[in-house]
């Protein structure tokens, strides 16, 4: 097996012409140039110097086993040059996946920032709600999933998982502008029992909590449309075909007036009402980027806008 000192030496001697030249630019003594060279002719077992008494003359075979030193020589530099890179994180990949509305508002800050600060690291992004993304996790196909847990739904996640909380968000009521109950001081829940309602796909964790909350309210739901399209709810509520309940970083931008957009939000009181966002990572992943990702997240969690707290209430009794 050839070695960098042995590709060294053949490259020294060759652009020298000398084995004392080579010995002096290398640092070696001329006789352990010499044994270098003689060490690769025996293992190669091809001659590779003409030897006189006042110069040494590269072979044919010579002269190729140091135009290719050279360029192995130089991909061991780039290489231990782009490890060295690595372990100082400037180079790498971060491969990142979250659920839709965090992916809305809160990982464009995560991908600008990494962006402007380390344009070397090779960011990935996927969208998935958390039965796809921690699986990805745990098996390390992502390297930090974005996910989300509604207070009335708790889970028991994997082992080897560590979660950093990013933000406890609000749940809204949805109604029509001109629904009878959009303009009362508080809603009670038992006042949603007659409602049409819209949610999503029966097997999600939003579907879930929807009957909880209405369970708490003394009935189940009417459950007339269902769909994961995040904007579809608000646009069936604005037609007055029913009501919806949203996390507040799935709520669409109603403005300051309600009859703008044609939807009324109101805000869910119970503290169980919430839903709560996690940064989630392997505890032994060593990935240099997974803190200043998760800053970031906390960075566009901070930088979210305060909803005026003027809205009607959702009481439970």
């Amino acid at each position: 097996m050839l070695t960098p000192p042995q590709l060294q030496a053949i490259c020294e001697v060759v652009a020298a012409g000398s084995f004392r030249t080579a010995a002096q630019r290398l640092g070696y003594t001329p006789s352990a140039v010499s044994q270098q060279i003689s060490t690769l002719e025996r293992a190669l077992g091809v001659p590779l110097f003409e030897r006189s008494p006042r110069s040494v003359r590269p072979t044919a075979a010579g002269l190729q086993l140091a135009l290719r030193a050279g360029r192995l020589l130089a991909d061991l530099s780039a290489t231990e040059n782009e490890m060295r890179a690595y372990a100082a994180a400037e180079r790498g990949r971060l491969r990142l996946g979250s659920f839709w509305s965090a992916g809305f508002r809160l990982v464009p800050t995560v991908l600008t920032g990494f962006l402007r600060d380390r344009p070397e690291v090779d960011v990935r992004y996927e969208e998935g709600d958390p039965q796809v993304t921690v699986p990805a996790v745990l098996e390390g196909r992502l390297d930090l999933a974005v996910i989300f847990e509604y207070g009335v739904v708790p889970h028991t996640w994997p082992e080897g998982l560590e979660h950093t909380l990013v933000r406890e968000e609000p749940l809204y009521l949805l109604l029509p502008a001109e629904h009878p109950l959009a303009g009362r001081p508080h809603i009670r829940l038992a006042d949603l029992r007659d409602e049409r309602w819209i949610s999503y796909h029966e097997d999600t964790d939003a579907a879930q909590c929807l009957r909880h909350i209405c369970a708490a309210g003394g009935f189940l739901p009417e459950v007339l449309f269902r769909t994961n399209d995040y904007n579809l709810p608000y646009e069936l509520v604005r037609q007055g075909l029913g009501v919806a309940i949203a996390p507040e970083l799935a709520v669409v931008d109603t403005s300051a007036s309600p009859d703008a957009s044609g939807t009324r939000l109101v805000r869910l009181t119970d503290s169980t009402h919430t839903r709560r966002v996690y940064a989630t990572r392997r505890t032994t992943d060593p990935n240099p980027f997974l803190p200043q990702a998760i800053a970031l997240l906390h960075t566009a969690a901070a930088a979210l806008p305060e909803r005026g707290e003027g809205e009607c209430p959702v009481v439970t009794g």
